[in-house]
Order: structure tokens, then sequence, then C-alpha cells
């Protein structure tokens, strides 16, 4: 690449980047709109979930990659194939994965899901993220699931964020009979 192409390639990147967060940010807030007016359907369709734990790693592998992060699955006793909607749960553990990224300078993030209870018609699944980042004071927990907060409001300044990606994710696992929160 020459000089001159160079120097036009930044600020298109730039532009670029802004574009996909605007992007986000839209798409963050129609969903939320969607779910509190109850007009969010979730799909039933056949899943599997070992496979969707693959997908979503293999997904952060790149940012994971870049800051020096490792990606681990730690998946136990799960049911091969399971009805659910795998778009909206695969989004509900990328909110939680990109925050995990965003927030850890060096050690690595792990998905890791287990089966706590199941009966002929239901299945009962604990999916979570853990990472060894900076960590969150136990006293600003709750407020990461009310809208446009975040832990610490001066956090925005220094990583960026909506303070919507946790909310939609609790309110996606309501949906879906579940729940979502953070320790």
């Amino acid at each position: 690449r020459s000089l001159g192409e160079a120097k036009l390639s930044e600020p298109l990147d730039r532009i670029e980047n802004s574009g996909r967060h605007l992007l986000a940010i839209i798409n963050d807030i129609l969903d939320l709109s969607k779910i509190e007016a109850g007009r969010l359907e979730l799909e039933e369709s056949p899943l599997a979930l070992p496979q969707l734990l693959g997908e979503v790693a293999e997904m952060l592998r790149g940012r994971a990659g870049e800051k020096g992060l490792a990606v681990r699955i730690e998946a136990a006793d799960l049911p091969g194939i399971v009805l659910g909607d795998a778009t909206r749960l695969r989004q509900a553990l990328i909110n939680y994965a990109n925050n995990a990224i965003k927030f850890t300078e060096r050690g690595c993030i792990t998905l890791r899901s287990k089966q706590l209870d199941a009966s002929p018609q239901d299945v009962l699944l604990r999916l979570e993220v853990e990472d060894t980042g900076i960590g969150i004071a136990p006293e600003v927990l709750g407020r990461l699931f009310t809208p446009f907060e975040q832990a610490d409001p001066s956090i925005t300044r220094k990583y960026g964020g909506t303070g919507l990606g946790l909310v939609i994710t609790r309110q996606l696992a309501l949906l879906m009979g579940g729940d979502a929160g953070a320790e």
C-alpha cells in the first residue's frame, strides 16, 4: 500500500467502525423497544448447544486474540439438541462475552455451560461467561441490568458502551423462562 492509500484508509476505517457502532446501538434500542412492547417473538427451532457455544467462541477469538486473551469452552452434561431461539441465545452470550473482552487485559474468557435440571418437556441450563478482568464492585452489580446504566458512568469514556447489552440479555433470558445476572 502506498503512503497516500494509507492516509486515505485511516479515515475510512474510522467511518466504517463508527457506522458499525451506530448500527449496533440502533439495533439494541430496537430490540429493547420490541421486548418492552411485547412484540419480540422467540423462535422454537432445534439447536445444538455445543455447536452454538463453539460458534460464539469462534466469533470472539478475533477480538480476544488482538488483546492476547484466550477463549475457552467448558461444556458439561449438555443435551444434544434442544428447542430454542439460537439467534437470541447467541446474542445473549455475545453481550456478556463482549463485556468480558472489553474489561479484560490479560488471561482468558471462558464460556461455560451445564445442565441444572431436566424434565421430558424442559431443560434448565446455566450458561456463564467468566473472565479474568477488572471485576465489578458488589454494590454496583444491580445497576448493570438497568437501561443506559454503567457500573461506573465514567468508564464509558474509556471503554464505550450504551448500558443496553445486559438489559437486553436479561429480558431475553426472562422470555426464555430463565434469568440473567452477574457475580
